[in-house]
């Protein structure tokens, strides 16, 4: 549960989210810098974000309460295992602490889904999409969202969301819609500061 809500609430990509450290999160706000990758020629390691770019966003209040639960948890598998925890502060680690292959993490929720019988397509990946569209459609702007995402650039998020952002333009005619039919119940005249 703290691995998904947190993946829906920053939008983050599977492998920022297993890289995560505590230390990472300070004062409310996480700092991506780095991801965990597994290849058949090096196993587990990490390297830097996709664009290879830090950023440092909010987590909502919701996704650290239930954090903060986890943490609870973790601690007191850290005490069972005494000196043979793993070094390293990550959120999401096996019972070791050791990182987790973000293949096993996709598998697993996959078939989690299907047990819920969730559409067909439905994916780990599919909650970065969600955070996104539903952001995007409550109006917080695209240089904003695209940020949080760590796309290289605005273009990138504007090509993936276009429909969403169609989705806004409809809203921004009505609101011109709105402010013009206000503003012409204005009197007329040459009165005191109007502008001809």
């Amino acid at each position: 549960r703290p691995f998904l809500e947190l993946a829906a609430a920053t939008g983050c990509r599977r492998g920022e989210l297993l890289a995560l450290r505590w230390s990472d999160i300070v004062d409310g706000r996480a700092t991506i810098a780095r991801s965990v990758v597994y290849t058949k020629a090096q196993g587990i390691f990490f390297k830097g974000t996709k664009t290879d770019k830090p950023r440092t966003i909010k987590v909502p209040a919701s996704a650290l309460a239930v954090l903060e639960a986890h943490r609870r948890k973790q601690s007191a598998i850290r005490a069972l295992y005494e000196g043979d925890y793993r070094a390293g502060d990550l959120i999401f680690a096996a019972t070791d602490g050791a990182p987790i292959n973000p293949d096993t993490v996709s598998g697993e929720i996959y078939k989690m889904f299907r047990r819920l019988k969730l559409p067909t397509g439905i994916s780990l990946h599919s909650l970065r999409h969600t955070h996104t569209s539903e952001l995007l459609a409550d109006g917080v702007p695209l240089t904003v969202v695209s940020a949080r995402l760590g796309h290289t650039s605005i273009r990138t998020t504007q090509e993936i969301y276009a429909h969403m952002i169609h989705g806004q333009d409809d809203d921004a005619a009505d609101r011109w819609e709105e402010y013009h039919n206000r503003n012409k119940q204005a009197p007329t005249g040459t009165e005191k500061g109007q502008v001809q």
